[in-house]
């Protein structure tokens, strides 16, 4: 055991982030991320140590339980109670990743990979592709203006899908969390280092961390597409080694610039995104196929021109007098997709269409996700983890949507319409239910990416851009399978709610794996919310499955066991105290 001064300091400061922020208990991979966000990066503390874990529970204030590959760490002398109660025979814990410790030497090399691939793989994509060349054909895949956008050679196209499909065959394999998972902690990201990332489509891409973390977001540029944005760092994985297939072929997209001017590139936009954009009947613009006649690569940002299936260079286009123009405004707020990133018109004069994912869609085998909303054992809120409909990039595009005064209301809400509300701080996606019967100025809404009801009043609704490439729900429900309430019947108690709640709360984000139970899927239907996908399911978290939970807290009865009588010393259980959850999110 290390009593130095350094070490002492250190579990001082643990010990206090885990009695404030984490009375139910928290996993060690979260709480050394915690750590190296509020101290390390801001310079107040010193890195832990590798074996900081053995350390902090060689003394006496902590305890620590493993759960499979998950250590959770309590606090001892805590006055709150411990995510630990009740005592779980070890017959109930399920292990989910793998059956075995990995070996100091497997520990040893991922490490190694986290602290080496990542510069070793940005130096092969700093490397441009062999297709883009003067005479091939491109498209333009992300444009600012006509001094600044990237181009991808067409050639290229069928090996960009192959990438994400490869990328996407390799991640599917593995079942986090797992210490020897492709996963990348927060204060393991490597600025100017290249990773695989995930998009809302559950698209994989080849990416390079332009900055260190901030607040858990990484400011990405993708490599084969140009877009810049932030992501959370749970999307980003490392990339495979050197010698797969996928780092054979260097970055796919250039950023090039047309010859003109800095004060007329601007009163270009409009005319530039006409030339080389098309747009389709639902709106959405796509890039059209250009010749590239020159590609003058001796300046720091490559000169380009360009032609159009009539042989005419877009640089002379533009430079030459032209009498219509369309009123349009184009952004930037395109998805970040196979189909590329484009600029987009915002439109809201029509109504914006969301649609659920449908029951076809859903795995039948055991997948994980992520939690973001429980109600309790019959109503839990889930998005699977390779398919988040809304990263913090997305709602940052609703934001600033938001923001424009066309979106403004100027009339009552439609029942059934889709609409923007600012609930709990943020802009979320909602569906108009009803009105109030109390505040006429008041709407009962259904906050599709959440899962729950909430109400708004219309000051806070806008209306949402129909342009918006966003038009898929992915939040479904579960059902706990296995189990019953322990009076019988299908009410379940009030602590069996807060139990549910407390039980995702204390599991600080982890993946939660959704086994699907017979008969498999059907719909989940309230009031005149969208109808989205249900089933029951055992969910299993950091190794514990939460029927299992329930019936060991003495909330739940296995599904076939006989209901005790009321007299039955069973029923003197361990019961969770209650908790507060604002709505029941997670």
């Amino acid at each position: 055991m290390d009593v130095s001064e350094e070490m002492e300091e250190i579990r001082e400061v643990l010990y206090e982030m885990i009695k404030k922020n984490f009375s139910m208990g928290v996993a060690a991979t979260h709480l050394a991320e915690k750590y190296h966000e509020e101290f390390v990066s801001k310079g107040l503390g010193r890195e832990l140590p590798e074996d900081w874990i053995q350390q902090v529970t060689a003394a006496e204030e902590f305890e620590a339980q493993t759960r499979g590959p998950i250590t959770i760490l309590f606090v001892r002398l805590s006055n709150t109670s411990s995510f630990k109660r009740p005592p779980i025979n070890s017959v109930n814990v399920r292990v989910i990743n793998t059956d075995r410790e990995p070996t100091a030497d497997e520990l040893k090399r991922i490490k190694q990979r986290k602290e080496n691939e990542p510069l070793e793989h940005a130096k092969t994509l700093s490397r441009q592709s062999a297709a883009l060349k003067e005479g091939s054909t491109v498209s333009i895949v992300y444009a600012d203006s006509p001094r600044r956008f990237f181009i991808r050679a067409l050639a290229d196209d069928d090996q960009y899908e192959k990438i994400g499909t490869t990328l996407a065959e390799i991640y599917a394999q593995e079942t986090p969390p797992s210490p020897l998972d492709s996963r990348v902690a927060i204060y393991e990201i490597v600025s100017e280092g290249a990773y695989a990332l995930q998009d809302s489509n559950g698209t994989w891409f080849r990416v390079i961390a332009k900055q260190p973390p901030q607040s858990g977001q990484v400011l990405c540029h993708f490599v084969d597409v140009g877009v810049c944005e932030k992501f959370p760092v749970a999307a980003i994985r490392l990339l495979p080694p050197a010698v797969h297939p996928v780092m054979s072929i260097g970055a796919m997209a250039r950023e090039v610039c047309l010859e003109v001017s800095e004060e007329d590139s601007e009163k270009f936009n409009n005319k530039f995104v006409d030339l080389t954009f098309e747009t389709k009947e639902d709106g959405v613009q796509s890039p059209v196929n250009l010749t590239l006649s020159k590609f003058d690569t001796s300046t720091e940002l490559p000169i380009v021109d360009l032609f159009n299936s009539e042989n005419q260079s877009i640089t002379e286009i533009l430079k030459k007098p032209s009498g219509i123009v369309r009123l349009t405004t184009p952004t930037k707020s395109a998805p970040v997709s196979a189909a590329a990133a484009a600029s987009l018109t915002c439109l809201f004069d029509k109504p914006a269409t969301i649609q659920p994912m449908t029951v076809s869609q859903m795995p039948m085998s055991a997948f994980p996700a992520n939690a973001i909303f429980a109600a309790g054992p019959t109503d839990i809120s889930l998005r699977q983890l390779s398919l988040d409909p809304m990263p913090d990039y997305m709602y940052a595009k609703l934001k600033e949507e938001c923001a424009l005064p066309d979106s403004q209301l100027e009339n009552a809400p439609e029942f059934g319409s889709f609409y923007a509300a600012f609930i709990d701080e943020r802009w979320e996606r909602v569906q108009c239910i009803r009105a109030s019967k109390i505040d006429k100025q008041a709407y009962c809404v259904y906050l599709l990416d959440v899962g729950a009801f909430q109400y708004v009043r219309k000051e806070a609704m806008r209306r949402l851009n129909s342009t918006s490439p966003f038009k898929r729900m992915l939040m479904f429900k579960c059902k706990i399978g296995g189990v019953k309430p322990v009076t019988g019947g299908e009410v379940w108690s009030r602590e069996s709610h807060e139990a549910v709640r407390e039980f995702f709360e204390a599991a600080c984000g982890e993946p939660v794996v959704v086994e699907p139970s017979p008969p498999g899927w059907s719909q989940w239907k309230q009031l005149n919310a969208p109808g989205v996908p249900t089933c029951e399911a055992r969910l299993s978290c950091c190794g514990r499955d939460i029927g299992d939970w329930l019936i060991a807290c003495g909330l739940a009865l296995p599904i076939n066991a006989p209901i005790p009588s009321p007299n039955s010393q069973s029923l003197l259980a361990f019961v969770p105290p209650p908790i507060n959850i604002v709505s029941g999110r997670i």
